[in-house]
């Protein structure tokens, strides 16, 4: 089987193109596709809004899409025990909505929630600025129900909260790409929206005093729910629109409370960090700086982009390294992962002995560097899924077990998988 050479199939992301584009528009019709494709020897790509499609490894067999976006509907909603069933094609701006009639949220942030579906977003493990303090995604996510390579329909956990008996299907689904199967429903766990949210934009003239004031959050009596920690062209790329002052570096730090909690806070934090040069948004007008903030990771700056994970006291040395003539930088200061957009289009071998060196330094430290973005060309010599791991052969071996033909969206993950 051969790679069709026009795009009248679908895409399916760094250049290849899918035999067909399959859109079922329920879990039986979705079986009966996925078992008819698998037997006669198609790849199986799972897409959502297709915000991800060049995210990851080439794939490596020819195949057909799975467009999942019509299994979109609310399955259970008791609203009082704040969880939520829905089916994964939902849109996350969709699913905000249904909970905002409700005056709840879902914990979580991704950038074009007009286009990204919950499957997709936990498929990927997507997450924003907030998930410092309201957690990651795997944190919501109680209960998944998947379709697997022959058709299998199967589930994992449940609505009660508690429930921890057998596999954890939920976790082990969030993050694997599509390549254990693909996500049909997802039951989450959902909170009050908060009364007042507010960030402070605090712009600095060294890394050195923005470290400082890093580690004063360490011991601060706030709570905030983000610390990012900004440079020059991340700043700029992020605030200068919004009309916010842009030095060398910067922290933004955002609260999200009752009213009197966040005004506490926000007063508290200007006294600790001791600065006068700070800049509060808050409500409506905080709206645009946090869309700005999750839409970070997705900007298409130039030919690649890195997402580092090391340990938050280790940020400020990290970032040190990064050339700001070639890198924008945001960094979730207070959970160690740094990302980064390379700026227009410099030579590719400069920023390939980057990626080497800033991915040594994460190594050492017992982190990694992954590439969110990089030229097909260039994957396999860049290794957009970071140094090898031990647990890669873990991954491997699950693959085997829940996937044996290999079948699910094959070369998008860790080690080909």
């Amino acid at each position: 089987m051969t790679w069709p050479d026009t795009p009248l199939g679908g895409r399916l992301g760094d250049g290849r193109f899918a035999i067909a584009t399959d859109r079922p528009e329920s879990v039986d019709a979705l079986r009966q596709t996925v078992s008819t494709r698998a037997a006669e020897g198609h790849a199986l790509y799972p897409q959502g809004g297709g915000t991800a499609l060049d995210y990851g490894g080439v794939p490596r067999l020819p195949g057909v899409a799975i467009d999942t976006r019509a299994l979109n509907r609310v399955i259970d909603y008791p609203d009082a025990d704040m969880t939520i069933t829905v089916e994964a094609g939902i849109a996350l701006a969709s699913l905000r909505a249904v909970l905002a009639a409700k005056n709840q949220r879902l914990q979580i942030d991704a950038p074009d929630p007009d286009r990204a579906t919950l499957g997709g977003v936990f498929a990927t493990n997507t997450r924003g600025p907030r998930s410092f303090g309201l957690g990651r995604p795997r944190d919501q996510i109680i209960g998944v129900s998947f379709v697997t390579s022959d058709g299998n329909l199967v589930k994992g956990g449940g609505r009660v909260v508690k429930n921890v008996a057998g596999y954890d299907f939920p976790r082990l689904l969030t993050g694997s790409m599509g390549t254990l199967g693909i996500i049909t429903q997802l039951t989450l766990k959902v909170r009050p929206l908060p009364e007042a949210s507010e960030l402070v934009w605090v712009p600095f003239t060294s890394l050195d005093s923005a470290a400082t004031a890093l580690d004063r959050l360490n011991t601060s009596a706030t709570r905030p729910v983000a610390v990012e920690l900004l440079n020059r062209p991340g700043a700029r790329l992020i605030g200068e629109t919004l009309g916010l002052p842009v030095e060398d570096w910067t922290i933004v730090v955002g609260f999200e409370d009752n009213a009197a909690s966040v005004a506490w806070q926000v007063d508290r934090v200007m006294i600790e960090l001791g600065r006068t040069n700070i800049v509060i948004r808050e409500g409506a007008a905080a709206e645009p700086l946090w869309a700005a903030l999750t839409a970070f990771q997705a900007a298409a700056l130039g030919p690649i982009g890195f997402t580092a994970n090391v340990r938050p006291s280790s940020v400020p040395a990290f970032v040190k390294e990064v050339d700001p003539a070639l890198w924008a930088i945001q960094a979730h200061a207070g959970s160690g992962i740094v990302r980064g957009h390379s700026l227009a289009a410099p030579d590719l071998d400069a920023l390939s002995r980057d990626v080497d060196h800033l991915r040594g330094r994460a190594v050492r430290g017992d982190g990694n560097l992954i590439l969110v973005r990089c030229p097909t060309e260039a994957k396999e010599r860049l290794r957009v899924w970071g140094e090898p791991r031990p647990d890669w052969a873990l991954a491997q071996a699950i693959k085997k077990t829940l996937d044996p033909r290999g079948l699910l969206n094959p070369g998008r993950f860790v080690g080909t998988i």
